[in-house]
């Protein structure tokens, strides 16, 4: 059994320049799914988050963290219905993000480069101008390139420079033994993307049955493997075709053996064909 799938989830999530901004205290009624945005992500929840997706990771985010996740990193935050969460979260646009922040200075290149998400983890003075400078940005969402809304985007920003400068320490994240087992296979599913992989190779390798394997998996991520994986194997197409691969050069390299299947599957995740999202890349 083949562990590709015809998910019609949408992997990408456009977000227009130069930022969005958004507070969040309310019940969730239809949980967003694995997916990354062409936008880095910082997420400040104010709720317990029991089973994140950050990149190759699964684990627990205690409320009063920081997330920082770079462009094109999958990721899932919340899932469960019916419940509350409160957080903000600002997107800043992966190319005014280049523009802005990163051209000739490396001062917050760790909001754009960073290879895994980045916690924070403010203490009780530091979270109140957090939230402050949060409420603040808020506040200028109807009109964000005055010159008054980027003081308050730059604001917000130095003091999550500040606060990543400061923070010192390695902070133990809780994993529960289940989610350290999902963590192992969704490592070796990132060893071995090209690989045509079936849920009873993955089985035969970490010694588990292939139901309960597929259940775990589930249980955690929120999504079959089969999805899982289209979803990753998509966002690394995207950086290839970043990088300035060929549409063929990307669909050989990831182990599509049709170039039908791959431009089908890469135009049902992200909503444009991958000749298209070089083109569009090339031009921005």
């Amino acid at each position: 059994m083949s562990l590709e799938s015809e998910n019609n989830n949408t992997l990408i999530f456009q977000v227009g320049p130069p930022f969005d901004m958004a507070y969040h205290n309310s019940i969730t009624h239809y949980p967003v799914g694995p997916h990354s945005h062409n936008a880095a992500e910082l997420y400040f929840t104010l709720t317990d988050l029991p089973d994140v997706l950050l990149g190759d990771t699964v684990l627990a985010v205690p409320a009063g963290t920081l997330i920082i996740i770079p462009p094109f990193c999958v990721h899932q935050l919340y899932h469960e219905a019916g419940e509350k969460y409160e957080r903000y979260i600002l997107t800043i646009h992966d190319k005014w993000l280049d523009g802005v922040l990163c051209e000739g200075s490396s001062e917050f290149a760790y909001i754009k480069e960073g290879s895994k998400p980045l916690l924070l983890f403010p203490d009780v003075e530091q979270k109140r101008e957090l939230i402050r400078h949060f409420d603040g940005l808020l506040s200028y969402m109807d009109n964000r390139t005055t010159p008054d809304s980027m003081v308050a985007f730059f604001s917000l920003l130095g003091d999550i420079h500040f606060l990543k400068m400061k923070q010192k320490k390695t902070h133990s994240m809780k994993v529960s033994a289940s989610q350290k087992k999902v963590n192992d296979i969704i490592s070796y599913l990132s060893e071995h993307l090209q690989d045509n992989l079936t849920i009873s190779d993955l089985a035969a390798h970490f010694y588990l049955n292939p139901d309960y394997l597929a259940r775990l998996f589930k249980r955690h991520m929120h999504v079959s493997l089969g999805h899982y994986i289209t979803l990753q194997r998509i966002s690394a197409a995207q950086t290839l075709l970043r990088e300035g691969k060929t549409v063929r050069e990307v669909q050989e390299y990831l182990g599509y053996s049709s170039y039908t299947y791959f431009f089908k599957t890469f135009q049902k995740i992200t909503g444009i064909s991958p000749s298209s999202y070089r083109r569009m890349t090339f031009l921005c």
